[in-house]
């Protein structure tokens, strides 16, 4: 399947199980409480090597890197390290950002959903660019992820490098793919286990990055379209997972090359 077929099909945020930013309960403690009790789920946190921030920051300065691109741009933290580049795309619905910080090249601020920033790309044709770097970071829903990963590989150069934030969630409620608690991963921890299954061909480390870990996924190859053709299996095979099962494997998770 084509990737401007795949994304006319898929380009709808309607229905995305996301509530933003204020929807946490007001007393989030007790409700910690409760689902540790009825679930078992208790606090697990991570053994940090480092901080994703200094591993994003780290790629973009490199010398390999000339093109890059960011869903979820928020505050245009990460965004702004990129002045140097050649191209640096930031894709977001209402990114917090000043109107006139990202107006000039090598800045192109796209404030849409990633879904229909792929589907125009690809409908218009052969892209101009092709990307070094990728970082994902937008709706914390799996399939929402699994697609910006899509997108992305489909536009990557030779070595193209991607991350995925929020891949390690330091207890299952925060997983939640309905936000109900202050910090939230939601469940993209699915995609990298859903790449390993499906796409071997593919090297996805899992990084104990603070806060809540990176997927480093290299070895992208542009014309594997196997993803689009199963799209709707590999979904199905990543919603199967079970959160609580990850969490009790998650340090294996990690081990695993």
């Amino acid at each position: 399947m084509q990737a401007a077929e795949f994304f006319r099909t898929y380009d709808d945020t309607s229905a995305a199980p996301w509530s933003g930013y204020a929807n946490y309960v007001a007393r989030e403690n007790e409700l910690y409480q409760a689902v540790a009790e009825l679930y078992g789920d208790v606090q697990r946190p991570l053994k940090p090597v480092s901080i994703y921030k200094e591993e994003l920051t780290r790629r973009i300065r490199s010398p390999q890197v000339r093109r890059y691109l960011e869903t979820g741009v928020s505050t245009g933290e990460s965004l702004r390290i990129c002045a140097d580049l050649e191209l640096a795309i930031g894709i977001d619905p209402a990114p917090n950002v000043p109107p006139d910080l990202f107006d000039k090249p090598p800045f192109r601020l796209e404030k849409k959903p990633s879904d229909t920033f792929f589907r125009e790309t690809f409908e218009a044709g052969t892209p101009d660019f092709a990307l070094d770097l990728a970082f994902i970071d937008g709706l914390h829903v799996f399939e929402y992820a699994l697609r910006d990963f899509i997108g992305v590989e489909a536009l990557a150069a030779p070595g193209c490098e991607v991350l995925i934030h929020d891949v390690l969630p330091r207890r299952a409620a925060e997983a939640a793919r309905h936000r109900f608690t202050r910090p939230w991963t939601g469940d993209v921890w699915r995609v990298p286990m859903v790449l390993r299954h499906f796409r071997p061909d593919l090297k996805v480390r899992l990084v104990e990055s603070a806060p809540t870990g990176l997927a480093i996924i290299t070895g992208l190859d542009p014309a594997n379209s196997l993803l689009m053709e199963r799209y709707d299996e590999v979904v199905a095979y990543g919603m199967g997972l079970k959160v609580l099962e990850f969490m009790a494997a998650r340090d294996a998770h990690v081990a695993a090359v």
